[in-house]
């Protein structure tokens, strides 16, 4: 997983212009991104509660604005979290699904320029479709270099109340690209939720050492309700 986002992050740089003698912060790396989305970098910050269990963050540090929530019973980023820079139309998105206090997963992180979604360097899934007899969703995951192989598997649970009614899981092998439609066929009834995961094996070339391989994992939890 690290790997996938190692390069993730090398795909975009957001310049910052700031005034004429400060210095210009470049995006450039995990570590880079790691930081501007590390709240205790930012001396301005305002904090609002939205709920019993929310509190929503504006922090401002020069020309970025990082923005999202915090569960306060976990005291730890939940849902989605941007990052925006206002001299340029760039934006990173990334959604937190907080475990536990010490387990926090970066679910679907997402790289926007002109409020479009780079879909070759994001890890995300979109709702094609749903309805009572049919759920259409789409993964994406971004490229690696060198790449050798690819293949992934979508496993699913569909619970009705707090009945679970099905189990199954779609796979996919020697794949091309990192798109990946999955149908799940079933007599839905209103309230009905499927709960699951996709989960994407890469193998690639090791750039710097050509007797050995890169094995990276990329993995996006969902769940969707059927209205």
């Amino acid at each position: 997983m690290k790997k996938f986002i190692i390069f993730l992050l090398f795909s975009l740089v957001i310049i910052s212009c700031q005034k004429k003698n400060e210095k210009i912060k470049v995006i450039k790396n995990i570590r880079d991104v790691e930081e501007m989305f590390q709240l205790k970098n930012y001396k301005t910050q305002v904090r609002m509660a939205s709920n019993d269990s929310t509190d929503h963050i504006t922090a401002q540090l020069g020309d970025f604005t990082l923005s999202g929530d915090i569960d306060t019973k976990l005291n730890c980023k939940t849902g989605i979290w941007s990052l925006k820079n206002r001299t340029d139309s760039k934006e990173i998105q990334i959604d937190y699904i907080a475990f536990d206090k010490n387990d926090v997963f970066k679910n679907q992180i997402v790289f926007k320029e002109h409020n479009k979604i780079d879909s070759s360097a994001s890890k995300f899934y979109i709702t094609k479709d749903k309805n009572p007899k049919e759920l259409v969703l789409k993964f994406f995951s971004p490229k690696m270099q060198d790449e050798l192989s690819k293949e992934a598997k979508v496993g699913y649970r569909i619970y009705r109340g707090s009945k679970r009614i099905k189990d199954d899981s779609i796979t996919y092998k020697d794949v091309k690209e990192g798109k990946y439609l999955s149908k799940i066929n079933f007599t839905f009834k209103k309230g009905d939720k499927i709960v699951g995961s996709f989960s994407e094996f890469v193998t690639s070339k090791n750039s710097r050492s050509k007797d050995s391989l890169i094995m990276g994992n990329n993995t996006i939890y969902f769940i969707e309700k059927i209205e």
